[in-house]
């Protein structure tokens, strides 16, 4: 069989606070080839990843990109800022070749996979959660000819109805997964830096995420495989590289990591993601010793009665603690902050803003995409929180924070942005964001 897997890449026009993507991550479908082409009974079907093609592109390209290759089975990875993009392709594409068989896979199509397949009928497939096994299963039933009803973690049309199975196990230990650098799935010049997620899974509970729920219990790479990529990188000259881990917070792996870049002389300018409580003098040390680090770091609220109702074990004594330490340590860093959370006001959120900015860290805002299967989801009734029916699920309205208090407190947060990014700029730093001197807003928000 011939596969294709295409990845849809969008810039959410509506998280108009970040500069935006200069790549896209395929690492998703990297890993899913890789684990086709070693995989047993699937290792000698061909797969094209349209990873370059989709760098350069509309919807119109990528169609007929997909049907010059006349794939058996197109594979796209689908996440809340792709969403609509992704379900206009599988039409298109559906429409020219009724033949090819469309699976989705991905975070936003794994909680309502049976809503999906009935408002979108050019879509054939889906994939729940950890889809690499699933994928080689079903690659290989399909080729068969053979039923589908006993490959865990899809659901499917069959004879006019749709067929949900059980959910599959998440894997253990991700080194069953193939790297797609060390195997050449992945080309690390189309980006230019190194996509890494060593683990997978959340130990916390955010009510916003999912992730805790996709993996019940984390998973990880070992850190021989981890530190396998960074030298094969490093060694063909890549000097970035971004771990997606949910959170860089194990201090074992933490101090591993570092210390083998320290030793081995791995000079990257590495991203990570951090939550306020793992930060501490070690943590810091580590960081320091081990080379350059970006921390991208989770504040998220620093109003205690919002954290209690979004199960996030920090507290603002404690985030303001860490954000000491990282300002005295020197270390470059962004907060992240979300608008639109239950019991935030304009007052406490412009106020949490007005702290990061007095020390001179840059802030990412975003409004709150309520995502399905997350428990602000499930609850967003009970919270008082009105959002958009459709993908994104943008919030535009809570209980204690009017649609149009929502909008002022997006834009204030757009100002402290770029206000420190001009500052940084005057300094003769990077700025974290791209310094824009005029953006439009979307008309929801007020705009």
């Amino acid at each position: 069989m011939k596969i294709v897997l295409c990845p849809v890449p969008l810039t959410n026009p509506l998280a108009v606070m970040g500069e935006p993507q200069k790549v896209f991550n395929a690492l998703a479908l990297g890993c899913l080839a890789s684990a086709v082409k070693a995989d047993e009974a699937t290792r000698n079907e061909e797969v094209i990843l349209l990873d370059k093609e989709a760098h350069v592109h509309n919807l119109k390209t990528l169609k007929k990109d997909i049907l010059k290759e006349n794939p058996d089975i197109l594979g796209i990875s689908v996440y809340i800022w792709n969403h609509q993009r992704v379900m206009e392709l599988c039409a298109m594409v559906k429409k020219d070749n009724p033949h090819i068989i469309i699976v989705l896979g991905g975070p936003q199509v794994t909680y309502n996979s049976e809503e999906i397949l009935r408002e979108n009928p050019s879509t054939d497939i889906i994939v729940r959660g950890e889809g690499e096994i699933t994928f080689c299963e079903l690659i290989e039933a399909l080729k068969k000819k053979s039923s589908l009803h006993s490959i865990l973690g899809i659901t499917f049309r069959h004879e006019g109805r749709i067929i949900h199975n059980p959910d599959r196990p998440s894997l253990s230990n991700l080194d069953e997964i193939p790297s797609p650098y060390l195997t050449g799935i992945l080309d690390l010049s189309v980006s230019g830096q190194l996509e890494l997620e060593t683990s997978r899974g959340c130990p916390y509970r955010c009510a916003y995420c999912i992730w805790h729920r996709v993996h019940k219990y984390p998973s990880y790479n070992t850190m021989e495989r981890v530190t396998e990529q960074l030298k094969f990188a490093y060694d063909k000259g890549i000097k970035k590289a971004v771990l997606w881990d949910s959170a860089f917070d194990l201090p074992e792996r933490r101090k591993a990591l570092c210390e083998y870049m320290s030793r081995e002389g791995i000079d990257m300018y590495l991203t990570v993601f951090l939550n306020p409580w793992s930060v501490n003098p070690v943590c810091l040390n580590q960081l320091k010793r081990g080379g350059t680090f970006f921390i991208d770091i989770g504040i998220q609220s620093m109003n205690p009665e919002t954290l209690r109702l979004i199960n996030r074990p920090a507290h603002v004594e404690r985030t303001k603690k860490a954000l000491t330490l990282l300002k005295n340590a020197e270390m470059d860093v962004i907060c992240d902050v979300i608008l639109g959370l239950p019991a935030d006001t304009f007052k406490s959120v412009t106020a949490e803003m007005d702290v990061i900015s007095s020390l001179g860290f840059g802030i990412s805002v975003n409004v709150l995409n309520l995502l399905p299967g997350s428990q602000l989801y499930e609850t967003a009734k009970e919270n008082g929180i009105i959002h958009l029916e459709d993908p994104p699920y943008l919030v535009y309205e809570t209980s204690t924070m009017s649609k149009e208090e929502l909008a002022q407190a997006f834009r204030y947060g757009y100002f402290v942005q770029q206000r420190g990014a001009i500052q940084r700029f005057i300094q003769g730093k990077s700025p974290y964001m791209k310094i824009n001197s005029r953006r439009g807003f979307d008309s929801l928000l007020g705009g």
